[in-house]
């Protein structure tokens, strides 16, 4: 029996998907469990799992296609199994009779690379490689065993086949994410076809608009302006800041480093130490770890600490799970992987929506202290600044200390002064005192 393939519930907030990428081809054989196409919706790329074993029949929208959730894109079956009726090529209706229905429209059949024993057999790197040259699979030889096309088949021809158009899927996908005009952009591929590096360095040429430019906002900063404007419009803030005294903190970094990275092959970051710090000190401040729904205060049952990333194009947020109770280790495995993937695009919704309080840190930068928006629903984000050497009296002796100022932003609805400045309190001594804090991890 037919299966159908779905666009998936991205997130609760989450209405619409845009297929960013068909990874199989109509014809191929598919396994449940295998990415099949990858979707985009806000701030995430995800991959989709077949949702059943057999062939992709059909393939219903092309890549670029905008559709809300739960939208049938494709239909598997099984090997041998006739197509269902109402999946078929409908026929295209003549001019007079006017445009049809948006819900009688299907799209082209893909073509498949088919061998003498069926589609073509490559390798999942080889076939990534030829879909980003832009190179037509039919046109492959295989040497690997059986006449499977391996990777060094596809370099071998890259300059040898024709392309299928001018733009890669990837190229598209970049210019729309960077809003990047594609006329003027100069091609690197074969052929002179626009790849995904051509439209990011174009990217780069502008990102610097000058005075008098208008910038079209891309689906990244359209969500970001979204989400702020109802954090900023719904949620009440109220801001605290306190000094923190980093010495002791970097001491112990540093006294436990090279310990650290032998046993567990990790490098451990200041943002790794605030995070676990943050998790323990909401253990005691519960409301710092709430949402509000109508007229109820919800208390969240897992502390699951976010990081924010900048991007090239924005700002994502994605949360190390159960932080308070995960082992420091496991908190800087959790960080370094969704850091990675964040860059990459591969987050999941999940990682980005299971966030119940947020730290936002630019110690990076020439940053003292800044104020930082709620990343709705949360109730509480604590914004970090630059360490800098303040010097001060000591018994009338002049000395250096190491001081970064930290900001905490609480929604007024949940938190009172009170509580928040307790809490930033509170954090502020377990910082100051990391060996009390965290000699146990």
């Amino acid at each position: 029996m037919a299966t159908e393939v779905v666009i998936p519930m991205l997130g609760i907030t989450v209405e619409k998907g845009k297929i960013v990428e068909w990874l199989k081809r109509e014809g191929d054989t598919v396994a449940k469990g295998e990415s099949i196409f990858v979707v985009e919706a806000d701030k995430v790329t995800t991959e989709v799992e077949s949702p059943a074993s057999g062939v992709l029949a059909r393939i219903l929208l092309s890549e670029g296609e905008v559709v809300p959730v739960l939208t049938v894109v494709g239909v598997i079956t099984a090997p041998g199994e006739a197509l269902p009726e109402k999946y078929r090529v409908v026929a295209p209706p003549s001019e007079a009779a006017g445009p049809p229905p948006a819900a009688a429209i299907v799209a082209e059949p893909l073509r498949v690379a088919a061998g003498p024993g069926g589609p073509i057999r490559i390798v999942p790197a080889a076939r990534k490689l030829a879909r980003e040259k832009g190179i037509v699979l039919e046109t492959l030889s295989g040497t690997g065993p059986e006449g499977v096309v391996c990777f060094r088949d596809v370099v071998a021809t890259e300059f040898a086949v024709p392309t299928i158009g001018k733009i890669s899927p990837l190229a598209r996908q970049s210019a729309e994410k960077f809003s990047v005009p594609l006329d003027g952009v100069e091609g690197t591929g074969v052929r002179g076809r626009i790849m995904r590096a051509d439209v990011e360095k174009a990217a780069q040429r502008i990102a610097a608009p000058g005075l008098g430019k208008v910038v079209h906002m891309n689906a990244m900063r359209q969500v970001i302006a979204r989400r702020m404007s109802e954090s900023a419009f719904t949620a009440p803030h109220i801001y605290f800041f306190t000094d923190v005294r980093m010495d002791a903190l970097l001491d112990f970094r540093q006294q436990i480093q090279g310990e650290f990275e032998k046993r567990f092959a990790l490098r451990l970051s200041i943002n790794d130490l605030m995070i676990k710090a943050v998790a323990l000190n909401i253990m005691d401040f519960p409301l710092l770890n709430a949402t509000v729904k109508e007229n109820e205060i919800h208390i969240q049952p897992e502390v699951n600490v976010g990081l924010a990333v900048a991007l090239a194009d924005g700002l994502i947020v994605p949360a190390v799970v159960g932080a308070a109770q995960a082992r420091l280790s496991e908190i800087v495995r959790q960080r370094v992987d969704l850091v990675e993937r964040a860059r990459k695009g591969r987050l999941t919704m999940a990682e980005i929506e299971r966030g119940t309080f947020t730290i936002s840190s630019l110690a990076q930068y020439d940053i003292t202290h800044f104020t930082a928006i709620l990343n709705p629903p949360q109730s509480g984000i604590l914004s970090v600044g630059k360490v800098c050497d303040e010097l001060y009296l000591d018994d009338g002796t002049v000395k250096s200390r190491q001081i970064a100022t930290l900001g905490l932003s609480v929604d007024h609805r949940i938190v009172d002064g009170v509580v928040a400045a307790d809490f930033l309190q509170h954090l502020k001594q377990m910082l100051e005192n990391p060996v009390f804090t965290l000699c146990c991890l």
